[in-house]
């Protein structure tokens, strides 16, 4: 699961990042920063953000976004393992 974007077949057409960091904590089994799991999600192409927001609720309306269609799900996702990371620095 860390290593695609399978986790965003779980989620609708819309979802939050916090709903998609829901989807990782889940099946990893821990906890992930949200401020690094943000970082992590925005630096790919795997989700795009739309120009909609969630409504209703005491807090600030959270972005929506949604998956990249020109990306399958097999793809790397957002949570890379550091060997993925060394390599992409290293083209």
């Amino acid at each position: 699961m860390s290593y695609s974007r399978i986790a965003q077949a779980f989620l609708g057409d819309r979802f939050t990042l916090a709903e998609l960091r829901g989807v990782y904590e889940a099946v990893l089994g821990r906890a992930l920063d949200p401020a690094n799991f943000r970082r992590q999600v925005e630096k790919t192409d795997a989700v795009l953000p739309t120009d909609e927001t969630t409504s209703g609720g005491r807090h600030r309306p959270a972005r929506l976004y949604r998956s990249n269609p020109d990306l399958a799900y097999a793809d790397n996702g957002p949570l890379q393992t550091g060997a993925d990371q060394h390599q992409q620095r290293n083209r």
